[in-house]
């Protein structure tokens, strides 16, 4: 798909925006920023807080998210520690290289980084790695999918989910609101961009709008999201990542629908 001039519309959390920005404005797209989620403080740091107090009866703590590494560095900077110093002799895994590379900044080198950025991948990684009988901490947002705590269960982990983050909708102005009917393009990274995304635009005609542009998934977790929305997928990154979102387009022709 060629992207010059075409108003590419971003939904990702305003920090976490740039890279995305940079790689539409590369190919002389127009991008148009319209964060449809924020990242706040959990209701409650005591079940983080308790879990850092035994934290030596973990063996392995995963990351599913950049936002579940940033926000748990925040929360024990607050009490006078570091990250790594926290986490110092614990096996460490990272759903991609995005959460990887914020660990990086940490100091932390991940034990395992699975190929496919999804909940499915890290289970059966850490499966293939072995946690029956291991103690595991994951620390997430507040709402998320059961099927990594649940697996790990399943196989014989015993695992703490700890919220250290919730994702609201932020209040957007009408103008931003009327910017983005004119979009050709609309991108989503996560099940909540979408769903807040029609939250947010709710009395336009955003199916419409949908209809008549490219609705464009970074993967299939987020393209289920968004059929159970009744929108329709055009394209679907193949790897889970921005550059894989954006590759996508580029190699998408609009007479193709993605099944």
């Amino acid at each position: 798909m060629e992207l010059r001039d075409k108003k590419v519309v971003v939904t990702r959390e305003r920090s976490q925006a740039g890279e995305m920005m940079d790689l539409l404005r590369a190919r002389g797209a127009v991008p148009v920023l319209f964060p449809t989620i924020e990242v706040h403080p959990p209701r409650n740091w005591g079940p983080l807080d308790n879990a850092m107090a035994f934290i030596d009866k973990y063996q392995w703590v995963v990351f599913t998210s950049v936002n579940g590494v940033r926000c748990f560095s925040r929360r024990v900077k607050a009490l006078g520690s570091t990250l790594k110093g926290v986490l110092l002799g614990k096996k460490i895994c990272a759903i991609g290289p995005a959460t990887a590379r914020a660990l990086g900044l940490e100091g932390i080198a991940p034990t395992l980084v699975p190929p496919r950025f999804v909940a499915e991948e890290v289970l059966e990684a850490l499966l293939r790695w072995g946690v029956a009988g291991e103690k595991v901490l994951l620390p997430r947002a507040e709402v998320a999918r059961q099927v990594l705590p649940d697996g790990l269960r399943r196989a014989g982990a015993q695992v703490d989910v700890v919220p250290v983050y919730r994702i609201v909708a932020p209040v957007v102005t009408e103008e931003a609101k009327r910017r983005v009917l004119k979009a050709d393009v609309f991108t989503f990274t996560s099940p909540s961009t979408a769903r807040n995304f029609l939250e947010i635009m709710g009395g336009f005609n955003v199916m419409e709008v949908l209809a008549k542009g490219t609705v464009a998934s970074i993967g299939p977790i987020t393209t289920e999201a968004l059929r159970g929305l009744e929108v329709r997928v055009d394209v679907e990154a193949q790897e889970y990542t921005v550059v894989g979102l954006i590759r996508a387009l580029d190699m998408y022709q609009p007479q193709r629908t993605f099944p």
